[in-house]
């Protein structure tokens, strides 16, 4: 819409065109170009666009009655003016209206077009589609004419931040149940890990590890159902870094060996020599998608082998995840949520069927994009094709050495817990290898023995989600009290408190929750004082 700006006037410029009953009144008497007129008028009723006519150097500007109609005024309640639109546009929305403008004025673009929201003569607000393009220019190259449509798209709109608000509320309800999943799977890994310690024979040993190794599934079942619902808000994150590649594809391979080996599979790797040694992605979703193609190969693999292989390709790198397993008739849509591979009868109907709509989700969210290739009987082939390109590797940082028990014996550590069992998680994962512990159920709890006795603590562990005080603003109050102990945050959050406390700055490192012994053990390590 019009853009106010200085006033030129020249013999040759030209005024607004002729108009009637509030469409553009086509001046010709011709048959032909009455016929024209008809059609235009008849389009335009049909469409329900609102028309507008503006000379840049003059600034007259003339609407039609369905411009005036969609901002609920007839068309001669509206003068003929800029404010009338500029007016009513939403203060908002006006800066980037302008320079959407502008940028046609000058050049740059092609058409204009914006959407921003205008004031309905009862006061809501009205989104409009606004597009345009000059039509003429004077002798010196002024546009004399720039004419365009407005389209009301508030119901289109409306929906779109219905979905996205409906989305939002989805990935927030997960994000609680995430939480509430995890903080007792924790206290259900944390006693199964302890119980591994005692003196069990052999079968209980098995059966303790079978539970663990189920646990751990169900941890993962809750990432594939969080990242889902973050791509299908549009949330996922990608982040790039140098990337050792041979040595994730051993690593990633290496997870599914024990699989493999207890059902006789042959595990191969297959890396071309011009594969780079360092690449840019992002390791976290690169383990992700390949490791969630080799569990399903060696889900559905009963003889033969499995092999991960790794070659240039056009524009990035190629990625393949063949196995010998009972393959699929129909895989046209086994990258759609909720879908099982259909047309074998002796795949099993496990699982949510999320894992490969995730894995095509983080594929193009890297930029790249997935297929399959599969026969009944004889296996399958998923292709990755990614664009990572080569990247010098980083300097060498030193790698951290498993923590000494000598370097935990002299730490004085406060636990602030609320969960009965996650407490005695603590207890049994910390009291056998430190100094002293103390437990306390709040945040403000903690708060108030660092008051009263602060100086006694070497290392503080915060759980986040608690009564009366979260971890975070715990956390915040101690470092406001002038206590730079470490604090360790420990969260079963879905990355949200993960995010807000190192937001706040006040936590020194987090630990995600489930977590083994040795990851506690290894955190403390490296956060602990050295010993006196």
């Amino acid at each position: 819409m019009p853009l106010r700006g200085p006033r030129h006037t020249h013999p040759r410029d030209t005024g607004p065109p002729d108009w009637h009953n509030g469409a553009i009144g086509m001046t010709m008497d011709t048959p032909l170009h009455h016929e024209a007129a008809e059609r235009l008028s008849l389009v335009l009723e049909g469409t329900r666009l609102g028309m507008w006519d503006w000379n840049p150097q003059t600034d007259a500007v003339v609407f039609d009655a369905r411009w005036a109609e969609m901002l609920g005024h007839h068309l001669d309640e509206i003068p003929f003016t800029l404010d009338s639109w500029s007016s009513r546009v939403h203060p908002d929305d006006l800066p980037a209206c302008m320079a959407d403008i502008r940028a046609h004025l000058e050049g740059h673009t092609d058409f204009y077009e914006n959407v921003h929201r205008m004031r309905h003569k009862n006061g809501h607000w009205v989104y409009i589609l606004d597009r345009g393009r000059i039509s003429k220019r004077d002798d010196w190259g002024r546009p004399v004419r720039f004419s365009g449509t407005h389209t009301d798209i508030s119901a289109q709109c409306e929906a779109e931040q219905s979905a996205r608000a409906l989305a939002q509320g989805r990935t927030r309800l997960l994000a609680t149940m995430s939480h509430e999943i995890r903080t007792p799977l924790h206290g259900i890994l944390g006693l199964v890990e302890m119980l591994g310690r005692t003196g069990l024979s052999a079968e209980q040993q098995r059966i303790v590890a079978l539970v663990a190794e189920s646990g751990a599934t169900l941890g993962r079942l809750i990432d594939d159902v969080l990242d889902f619902s973050k791509a299908a808000e549009g949330a996922l994150r990608i982040e790039a870094a140098p990337v050792a590649l041979p040595r994730l594809l051993v690593s990633v391979l290496g997870l599914f060996r024990g699989r493999a080996i207890a059902k006789n599979l042959a595990m191969q790797l297959e890396i071309d020599p011009a594969v780079p040694d360092w690449v840019s992605a992002d390791d976290h979703r690169l383990r992700q998608v390949l490791s969630n193609l080799l569990s399903n190969a060696v889900k559905f693999t009963a003889a033969g082998h499995i092999r991960l292989s790794a070659r240039p390709a056009p524009g990035g790198l190629c990625f393949e995840v063949a196995d010998t397993g009972v393959g699929m008739a129909d895989p046209s849509d086994i990258f759609e949520p909720y879908i099982q591979a259909r047309g074998v009868a002796t795949l099993p109907g496990e699982g949510t069927g999320l894992g490969l709509a995730i894995v095509h989700q983080l594929a193009q969210a890297m930029g790249g994009d997935i297929s399959v290739e599969s026969r009944p009987g004889v296996g399958s082939c998923f292709t990755l094709l990614l664009p990572l390109a080569a990247t010098p590797a980083p300097p060498a940082a030193p790698q951290p050495a498993a923590p000494a028990l000598d370097r935990l014996s002299h730490l004085r550590v406060l636990v602030a817990e609320d969960n009965p069992v996650n407490q005695v998680v603590m207890r049994g994962m910390l009291e056998p290898l430190v100094a002293a512990l103390h437990v306390v159920d709040t945040g403000r709890q903690a708060v108030e023995t660092m008051r009263s006795a602060g100086d006694r603590y070497d290392v503080i562990i915060m759980d986040l989600n608690m009564p009366e005080l979260d971890g975070d603003e715990a956390a915040l109050a101690i470092r406001a009290a002038g206590h730079h102990q470490p604090i360790l945050a420990a969260t079963a959050d879905f990355g949200a408190s993960s995010d807000r406390a190192a937001a706040a700055g006040a936590f020194t490192a987090v630990l995600r929750k489930p977590f083994h012994q040795a990851a506690l053990l290894q955190t403390l390590g490296q956060l602990a004082p050295p010993p006196v």
